[in-house]
């Protein structure tokens, strides 16, 4: 490599495989993808390769230059590359430990200029950052604004992934625990990397070259919050990183940039597709028809539709489910080789009401139908095109699925245990010290939807009984939208002498804000604060129910 200066690059990966051997120690393999970078006089060196990865803008764009505002590229392309069950769910959980250390990593060190052509994904699931030009908050910047406005990158289609869907989910919970254990345990550490920086100040390196830089790290850090605090404090972090449009601005400015530079005769490919079929290897298609759609539940919720498809060799027919996005992808594909003209109309995204009913998939399985055949029936220089064979060419999660039909199995199915109560559980962390009840409201998973069908926007109230004057009210934020929340919040309750602790109940209920309405109810749990050895801190997920007493 010509033209850089690979010493900071170095400097930023020997302190994140620092951080690495502080996790492993630990006990906490974080799946980080650590190459090897040297610098052999200036501006030049040598960069390791990591096989069998891509960019994100690379991954995104196969769904279109506006594929850095959609939350599917990433999880599709991980099922295109992995199409079995098994290696589908151990890429994702690659992807949430090496995600979650790479959030960590690039906060400590302030590292900026993050854009979707410096972060990659390996076919296996594992997320890394390469090009470290900008650490210590050296951000660019646009006029007076910083191009890097989120804490650090976690976007929507990052989410998507570890969710298995659109919803939070409680896969969620564990990648937030895993941010907060991995943030808390370089914390501790916090001296020898403002030390090992510091040995660095007089080599001559643009951004460490004087103490403003090394604080940078340790407001990072916040070596005086306790642990509970940094939890809550990083958790609030990654909200902000997940709601942050300006990041997905930012990898869309560079979709736009890397276009001008990508040759125009690149033919386009279906994202969903590992590679491309051609007529004259996979034979003439003489008829297509939908037969049905089915419902799905991997990688997300909705509806796949099952085409026959026919070719001249007698007797050789297949089946392949393609959803309604890939029927999208492949039209919009076409109109970029085609004109207008040759193509039939593609039938509308948008529907009245509910979108995702069993009515609105039936009306598209027939308007589908029509357009499969008119593409089938095309002019010769459309229906035989590349896309199209491509298309209807089976693909492993086709062969895998062909003559069974098995009952569909809900994306958290190994990640979450079976609910002992319909109402679902709260996660807790309760210790007591020094005359000072703390209550960590962690997550929440398997709430009950609205009467209406609709997720609830719930919050958790607590109380510590007997309390008739209501004076021990406390109450977290309220999540919007979601039956699978997170908090990280402290509930704290001061002045308590532990033999009169001994004699209370913590009775937390969990409620959705209804607006102008009385709030609605959805479980409650009461916890006889004796039953706990607060001696030590004690942390499990306690079920949810109607009046009654809490177990573990």
């Amino acid at each position: 490599q010509c033209g850089d200066d690979l010493r900071q690059d170095m400097l930023t990966l020997q302190m994140i495989r620092i951080m690495n051997k502080i996790w492993v120690q630990e006990g906490l393999d974080m799946r980080m993808v650590i190459f090897r970078c040297f610098s052999t006089g200036r501006g030049r060196g040598m960069v390791e390769m990591i096989p069998n990865a891509e960019t994100l803008r690379k991954i995104q764009v196969e769904h279109g230059v506006t594929g850095s505002f959609k939350d599917r590229p990433l999880a599709d392309w991980l099922q295109k590359h992995n199409p079995k069950e098994d290696e589908y769910e151990k890429a994702v959980e690659n992807f949430i430990y090496s995600c979650a250390g790479c959030c960590v990593a690039t906060y400590v060190l302030g590292i900026c200029d993050r854009h979707n052509d410096n972060i990659m994904l390996k076919t296996t699931g594992h997320m890394f950052h390469i090009d470290f030009g900008r650490f210590l908050g050296h951000a660019q910047m646009f006029g007076n604004i910083k191009r890097d406005r989120a804490p650090f990158v976690f976007t929507s289609d990052m989410a998507y992934v570890i969710n298995g869907g659109d919803k939070p989910s409680s896969r969620f919970h564990d990648f937030v625990d895993l941010c907060c254990q991995a943030y808390n345990l370089i914390r501790k550490h916090t001296h020898l990397f403002l030390n090992l920086l510091g040995l660095m100040l007089s080599c001559g390196i643009p951004e460490l070259s004087d103490l403003e830089d090394l604080k940078y790290v340790y407001d990072a850090l916040r070596p005086q919050d306790t642990d509970a605090d940094a939890t809550t404090y990083f958790t609030r972090l990654i909200e902000s990183s997940l709601g942050s449009v300006a990041t997905k601005l930012n990898f869309f400015i560079h979709n736009l940039a890397q276009m001008k530079f990508a040759g125009s005769e690149a033919r386009p490919t279906l994202s969903f597709a590992p590679r491309t079929h051609t007529l004259k290897a996979c034979g003439r298609i003489r008829d297509v028809f939908l037969c049905r759609h089915e419902r799905v539940f991997n990688p997300s919720k909705g509806y796949t539709y099952v085409v026959k498809v026919q070719r001249d060799n007698p007797g050789e027919v297949t089946f392949v489910q393609r959803t309604f996005e890939e029927f999208q992808e492949l039209h919009n594909k076409l109109r970029l080789l085609f004109p207008s003209s040759l193509l039939p109309s593609f039938p509308s995204r948008f529907v009245i009401g509910r979108s995702r009913g069993e009515a609105v998939a039936e009306r598209r399985k027939e308007e589908l139908n029509g357009y499969i055949w008119h593409l089938i029936h095309a002019t010769p220089e459309v229906a035989e095109c590349d896309l199209i064979y491509t298309f209807f060419h089976p693909l492993p999660r086709d062969e895998k699925a062909a003559g069974t039909n098995p009952s569909p199995k809900p994306a958290d199915a190994t990640w979450a245990r079976s609910l002992g109560k319909v109402g679902g559980e709260v996660k807790l962390s309760i210790s007591y010290k020094n005359n000072k009840l703390f209550i960590m409201v962690m997550h929440i998973r398997g709430l009950p939807p609205l009467q209406d069908g609709n997720d609830p926007d719930p919050y958790v109230k607590t109380y510590l009984l007997p309390d008739p004057q209501k004076t021990t009210k406390r109450k977290t934020k309220v999540a919007r939208k979601t039956c699978n929340p997170t908090y990280n919040e402290m509930l704290v309750y001061d002045g308590i002498p532990r033999g009169d602790l001994e004699q209370r109940e913590l009775r937390l209920s969990v409620l959705s804000e209804e607006g102008f309405w009385e709030n609605i109810l959805l479980g409650e749990v009461g916890i006889r604060l004796r039953d706990l050895d607060l001696a030590q801190e004690k942390m499990g997920w306690f079920a949810l129910g109607s009046r009654g007493h809490g177990t573990l």
